[in-house]
């Protein structure tokens, strides 16, 4: 009895235990299982992933392989198109060879009949070579008769030549020196002339700038720079314009009658003329009448000799020349720099 009441009253104490090592067993089970799982999707994934790329190759071998058949059936393509134009070119050539063939059994017949006239031909010329045989030995006496004649007239004849051969190129030699001779002394008459001629004009022009010097006055925009008087533009026209105004109209009344005084004492024969020359500044000028400083440069060169020419000047003694703005006095590109540079220039020079 006693021993019955104590086994009740531990029983609820012996039942932990088992429970503890039940739930450990099961927690470990559990673990277990856990981890099973995680490697064999670790394996899952590996053998997929191996899977994608082994599949990823498969599909670039059959992206090749499919190009290679598209190369194969073009090549393919080619190639029956080649065959039919090489059959073609073979029943052409079939054709052509039928037609030479036929040719051929033609001329068979053309070359049978030449033969006949080739071998009558042979008959006419053999009979031809007998005949001059004959010939050439009754003319052999006759050449025999005349070779010694002849002999001695070509010896005669050959030295006669060479005689004349010589006194022909003394005859050359004498007038190519004589030719050198006249054309030196008429180069040297010619550069004399010249000199005198410019000589003579020099003191002319000395005269005609000291007159024109006197009659303008002391002016900085005129003045002489070395042979050529120079008027600026400012003096003549309006900036941009190839008109001469009327302050210019009376520089130029005065150059005019210079000129004419001067022109009467200038002999006849020295041949002379007053050359105008036009210049400009290096500012581009773009307008409807002046596309470019030349036609502006030639046009104010222009306008003065027109000038001239109303005021009395013989037009043969003009000459008008452009330059634009490639023969500067002044390099800078200050305004004063400028100004000087647009210019007309007279110079009285020989023709």
């Amino acid at each position: 009895m006693f021993s019955s009441s104590r086994r009740h009253r531990h029983s609820p104490l012996d039942i932990w235990p088992g429970f503890v090592d039940a739930l450990a067993t099961l927690l470990m089970v559990i673990i277990f299982v856990l981890m099973t799982f995680v490697v064999a999707q670790l394996y899952l994934t590996d053998a997929l992933s191996n899977k994608d790329e082994a599949l990823s190759n498969l599909s670039k071998k059959l992206d090749i392989l499919t190009l290679a058949l598209g190369e194969e059936k073009k090549q393919n393509q080619e190639q029956k198109e080649k065959n039919f134009n090489l059959n073609n070119l073979l029943e052409a050539l079939k054709q052509q060879l039928a037609a030479l063939q036929n040719d051929l059994d033609l001329s068979q017949t053309e070359k049978d009949k030449a033969l006949e006239k080739n071998q009558s031909l042979l008959s006419q010329i053999a009979e031809l070579t007998v005949q001059l045989k004959k010939l050439n030995d009754s003319l052999a006496t006759s050449e025999d008769l005349h070779k010694e004649k002849d002999t001695n007239l070509k010896s005669l004849k050959e030295k006669l030549n060479a005689t004349l051969a010589e006194k022909i190129e003394e005859l050359k030699k004498l007038n190519e020196e004589l030719q050198a001779l006249k054309a030196a002394n008429a180069d040297l008459l010619t550069e004399q002339d010249k000199n005198k001629q410019f000589t003579r004009l020099g003191q002319f022009r000395s005269e005609f700038f000291l007159k024109l010097k006197q009659a303008i006055g002391n002016r900085s925009d005129m003045r002489i720079v070395g042979d050529r008087f120079v008027f600026q533009s400012e003096v003549l026209f309006e900036k941009a314009s190839a008109e001469l105004g009327e302050e210019g109209k009376k520089k130029l009344d005065q150059l005019a009658g210079a000129l004419k005084e001067i022109s009467n004492k200038i002999p006849t024969d020295l041949s002379w003329v007053l050359r105008v020359d036009g210049h400009t500044d290096r500012l581009p000028i773009h307008n409807q009448q002046f596309p470019s400083n030349w036609e502006l440069s030639s046009a104010r060169a222009i306008s003065v000799v027109k000038y001239l020419i109303e005021k009395g000047i013989d037009s043969k003694h003009l000459v008008a020349a452009g330059f634009g703005e490639y023969q500067p006095l002044a390099a800078g590109e200050l305004e004063q720099d400028l100004a000087k540079n647009r210019r007309i220039e007279f110079k009285l020079d020989q023709r």
